[in-house]
C-alpha cells in the first residue's frame, strides 16, 4: 500500500512540476513550420504517392526471386534430359515454358493449371519417360515449387499411386 502512494505522490507532483511548462512547449510548436522538424530524408517524397497507386492498381507480375522455382526445375530437367537420353522430355519442357509465361503475366490461375498438368504428367509417366527420373524429378519439383500459394494440384506417384508405401516407424497400419 505505501508503495501505491509513493508512485501516486510522484506522478502528482511530477505532473504539477511540468505544468509551468506547457504553454511553452506550445507556443514553440506552433512556431515551428509543419514538417520543419522532419530530416529531409524522412519527408515524403511527392512522386511516393503516385508509385503507391500504381503499385496498388498495376497487375501482380513475377518478380525474378519468384521465377527462380521455375528455373530449377528447367535446369533440373536439362540434366535429366542429359542422363536418359531415351526419353522423351519435350513435352515436359513445353510445360514448364507456359509456366514461366504465366508467371511473367502474373496469371496465377495458368501457374495452377500448368504446374498441375506437369505432376499429373509425371506421375503417369508420360511420353515414356524413364520411371527413376519421372520420381526424382517429381519429387524434386514439389520440393521447390510453392505449391499452396497457387493451389496447385499434385497426382500421386509410384507406391503411393496403389496405397503400398512403406509406413514410418510409429504409424499405425
Amino acid at each position: 500500500m505505501r508503495t501505491y502512494l509513493f508512485i501516486r505522490r510522484t506522478v502528482v507532483l511530477t505532473s504539477l512540476a511540468l505544468i509551468p511548462w506547457v504553454p511553452a512547449l506550445l507556443a514553440h510548436a506552433a512556431e515551428l513550420s509543419p514538417g520543419g522538424g522532419i530530416p529531409d530524408f524522412m519527408a515524403v517524397q511527392p512522386s511516393m504517392h503516385r508509385d503507391a497507386l500504381v503499385l496498388m492498381t498495376a497487375p501482380a507480375q513475377a518478380t525474378p526471386a519468384q521465377a527462380i522455382w521455375v528455373d530449377e526445375i528447367k535446369n533440373s530437367l536439362e540434366v535429366y534430359k542429359a542422363n536418359y537420353p531415351s526419353s522423351n522430355f519435350s513435352p515436359y519442357q513445353t510445360k514448364l515454358n507456359l509456366v514461366g509465361d504465366a508467371l511473367s503475366r502474373g496469371d496465377r490461375r495458368a501457374v495452377k493449371v500448368e504446374m498441375s498438368a506437369f505432376l499429373k504428367m509425371l506421375a503417369t509417366r508420360a511420353h515414356g519417360i524413364n520411371e527413376g527420373a519421372a520420381d526424382e524429378l517429381s519429387n524434386f519439383a514439389q520440393m521447390v515449387t510453392p505449391i499452396q500459394e497457387y493451389g496447385i494440384l499434385i497426382q500421386k506417384s509410384g507406391a503411393a499411386q496403389y496405397g503400398s508405401e512403406v509406413p514410418s516407424s510409429g504409424s499405425s497400419q
